[in-house]
């Protein structure tokens, strides 16, 4: 599951860089990361603990919404 956290919160970095970069006309920069992290780090890890994003097949398409409930839920397969 730290893999899905990861790849989650990659996304939503990604998508909040670009949304920056299309308010500043401009690449927001390297730093825009990190700065990230540190502002919304403790933010993200508390709101993905409480969505079933992390339990859901689409987590890849939609995790990073961070929901706690959704019609589109389907229980990922888990692997034995």
């Amino acid at each position: 599951m730290h893999d899905n956290y990861m790849k989650i919160q990659i996304q939503k970095i990604e998508i909040d860089k670009w949304c920056e970069g299309c308010r500043l006309q401009a690449d927001p920069g390297p730093t825009y990361v990190l700065d990230w992290i540190q502002t919304n780090g403790p933010w993200f890890r508390e709101t993905y603990q409480a969505s079933i994003c992390k339990e859901c097949r689409h987590w890849r398409k939609c995790g990073h919404n961070l929901q706690c409930n959704c019609p589109r839920f389907e229980p990922e397969e888990q692997i034995a």
